[in-house]
């Protein structure tokens, strides 16, 4: 029975997939994680927020999530994984761009425009749990799924850095710059996504590629 390597991965079979979905990891946590740290800290040291008021605010972005996740689930077999990670990041990045060029003058506004980001964003990041084994075949999956979730790891520990970095140099705003570029890398990633929705047509190329 044949076992997957962990240099099959960037094998030139796999290397193009492996490469865009540790791109999409990396890109959706680094804003979601970022995003779910730092906003209560935000809202309480720049808009001056009472502690309540700040945790319900930051709150929302998880209810924001859980309501984007319910939509993904009941609709991502009729939009597909490529289409709904392609928009997803698309109007993420529009939503962060937003807050970098003018929005985030207001709380309110900041609120609801990263809040909406969080929650476009944070879809993102369940569906890559579901696209990355399929990309692989079964023999790969848990390595392939295993090495991408490091990249979660990474991200979540360079996120607050160089939030640290681009608050000291540009302010808030380019923060939020920062957000809306990674979201552009991810758009860019999901771009050239495999479709798994019809896995029969993706097993045959697997297959009929290494015989």
């Amino acid at each position: 029975r044949l076992r997957g390597q962990w240099s099959e991965l960037l094998s030139p079979l796999y290397r193009a997939r492996t490469l865009i979905v540790w791109v999409l990891w990396a890109s959706a946590f680094l804003i979601a994680n970022s995003l779910n740290n730092w906003m209560p800290t935000l809202y309480t040291t720049v808009y001056h927020l009472g502690l309540p008021q700040a945790l319900r605010a930051a709150s929302m972005t998880n209810v924001a999530q859980v309501a984007l996740l319910l939509v993904a689930a009941l609709t991502i077999d009729r939009i597909g994984r490529k289409y709904w990670t392609m928009g997803a990041f698309a109007a993420g990045a529009i939503l962060l761009g937003l807050l970098a060029f003018g929005g985030a003058h207001t709380v309110s506004v900041v609120i609801v425009l990263s809040t909406l980001s969080y929650g476009l964003i944070g879809s993102i990041a369940a569906v890559v749990y579901l696209y990355t084994p399929e990309i692989y075949p079964t023999r790969m999956r848990a390595i392939g799924t295993g090495v991408a979730t490091s990249w979660l790891r990474v991200a979540s520990a360079i996120g607050p850095t160089l939030i640290g970095f681009m608050l000291a140099r540009g302010g808030v705003e380019s923060v939020f710059l920062l957000f809306a570029a990674v979201a552009i890398l991810g758009l860019a990633a999901a771009t050239r996504m495999i479709e798994t929705r019809n896995l029969t047509n993706v097993y045959r190329d697997f297959w009929g590629r290494q015989k």
